[in-house]
């Protein structure tokens, strides 16, 4: 009995701390901050844990006492779900730091301290003498590290992909309650235990009320998921994946799709080349710096509108090619937001660097051509892939590039003010690879008080040649006129940042250089002071 307490104990707390990223995600996204507080809080309680279990074990040493802290803990998992929507609410309105902290202690701080006091407690009531202490207390540490690993491979490879969050911590209290009544249900003689038993009427008390819990949880459970489906406010679809937290939904004629806490894309289905989000409309301003494109790259698929609307309007497009590191992604961009059926379509499930490195490759052996345009939109604003920022992935895009290719990247920054760092710091790095380096913010440039986030779309291309607004209004009025562009580019060229705040070097002087070795996205989006 005390090796499989042991052994699910560990497996539960840390099958606990990965879907507790999940539980965090739609309030606080996927930063590194979400696993810096969850590792932090879970870490402190177990310290803490081990410490109390001791001296409790030494105090109390039955078998029991381990049945109830197993109760306490299996309760208070079983019901997390039905107030983490709340109190992630609360917490979500304070600074991501210590909002998602706060959260994470609410969360996981008590049933990863109950859970840790378990080891210290089993090697009390295992060790009959001092001669093979040592022994006992390395087996039983082993083996919770072996449910450790056990509960994180099935957790993060498994459980999440195949089923709900809620799913799964409502089974984790169930396990820790059925092993609580296992416990306290077995015969006195299979005790382990220095000072006897409880009395019996104390044993049938906390029997029945493991039992009333898991009946309460159960019937709680199913009333919830009853509920949940009822008030579904148009939801198609949702999943969690190896990757987000995807929902699918329908307000009108527009069906939207969201990554954790990030609306991601959008379509009208009365009208799917309808661009939902202006931003999107933005990235054809690349077409103004390279017309008539041949070849195209979309790093980040998403519901798939923008290539889906490349394909469309330029009939010179020969090939377009999509990567997106979710597969999940793919299908529901085939399935609810209508992804073309094209010969010059291809969608790749990889890692978009990955699918550079090797594309770059490809190109330098002349196996496959370079492309006119790589369009780069693969950030939110709650989750930055770092590797996909860095001086040494921009290298790896420049080497896909045709001779006149052209970046463009949507990046979710400010232009000044404190929070403008991370754009500033993707800005310098663009401009150490390539010559050009222009900046549209979607909402427009209204000065350095303009403090605000908003969708700024950078385009970067590799011609000696420096282009005032009056010529890329000009290059984008001609083709605009000539019909080989729809979006309304002219309007859109207006909104490139001239002024010399951003122009001076000085703008970019005091944000770091990305690389692979040091690209603090995190920290320059909400920096510490």
């Amino acid at each position: 009995m005390l090796t499989l307490t042991v052994f699910l104990s560990g497996a539960v707390l840390m099958a606990l701390e990965m879907v507790g990223s999940r539980i965090l995600a739609p309030t606080f996204g996927s930063s590194i901050y979400i696993w810096g507080s969850l590792i932090v809080v879970v870490m402190a309680a177990m310290t803490l844990g081990y410490y109390m279990g001791g001296r409790i074990a030494d105090r109390f040493p039955d078998l029991s006492v381990i049945g109830i802290i197993l109760t306490v803990a299996g309760l208070f998992i079983g019901f997390l779900p039905f107030w983490t929507g709340k109190v992630n609410f609360l917490c979500g309105q304070l600074e991501p730091r210590a909002g998602s902290l706060l959260a994470a202690t609410a969360f996981f701080f008590l049933p990863s301290l109950l859970l840790a006091t378990v080891s210290p407690y089993a090697v009390k009531l295992a060790g009959r003498n001092l001669d093979n202490l040592g022994n006992i207390a390395g087996r039983l540490s082993a083996i919770s590290s072996v449910g450790s690993v056990v509960g994180t491979l099935v957790t993060s490879f498994y459980l999440i992909p195949l089923t709900g969050v809620r799913n799964i911590v409502h089974t984790l209290g169930l396990i820790l309650l059925l092993l609580a009544l296992s416990i306290l249900f077995r015969r006195p003689e299979e005790e382990t235990s220095l000072r006897g038993s409880r009395s019996r009427w104390g044993r049938w008390v906390l029997r029945f009320l493991i039992l009333l819990g898991i009946v309460s949880l159960v019937l709680s459970w199913r009333l919830a998921a009853q509920s949940l489906a009822a008030d579904r406010n148009g939801l198609l679809y949702e999943r969690d994946t190896l990757y987000h937290h995807l929902r699918v939904t329908q307000s009108g004629s527009r069906r939207y799709l969201r990554f954790d806490n990030s609306l991601q894309s959008a379509i009208d289905l009365n009208d799917p080349l309808d661009m939902v989000f202006r931003y999107t409309s933005f990235l054809h301003l690349g077409v103004v710096a390279h017309p008539q494109p041949e070849r195209a790259l979309f790093i980040g698929l998403g519901g798939g509108s923008a290539p889906a609307k490349f394909l469309h309007d330029y009939p010179s497009l020969k090939l377009v090619d999509a990567v997106e590191i979710d597969p999940e992604v793919v299908k529901v961009a085939k399935t609810y937001f209508a992804l073309p059926e094209d010969p010059r379509f291809r969608v790749a499930t990889q890692d978009g660097r990955l699918f550079v490195e090797q594309a770059g490759r490809a190109i330098a052996r002349g196996e496959t051509e370079p492309y006119d345009l790589v369009l780069i939109d693969a950030y939110s604003s709650s989750t930055i892939p770092y590797h996909l920022t860095t001086y040494e992935f921009l290298h790896l895009v420049r080497k896909c590039l045709a001779p006149d290719g052209v970046v463009v990247s949507n990046i979710i920054g400010a232009l000044a003010g404190p929070y403008s760092g991370l754009l500033r710091a993707m800005a310098h790095t663009f401009a150490a690879v390539f010559p050009q380096v222009y900046l549209f913010p979607v909402d427009g440039w209204r000065g350095p008080e303009d403090i605000y986030e908003q969708n700024v779309i950078l385009i970067a291309t590799l011609d000696p040649v420096y282009w005032s607004k009056a010529v890329w209004q000009q290059q984008a009025e001609d083709l605009f006129a000539q019909g080989l562009i729809a979006e309304k580019v002219p309007a859109f060229a207006g909104n490139l940042v001239e002024e010399a705040p951003v122009l001076q070097k000085e703008w970019g002087a005091d944000v770091p250089l990305l690389t692979d070795d040091y690209a603090p996205v995190d920290t320059l989006k909400h920096p510490l002071l």
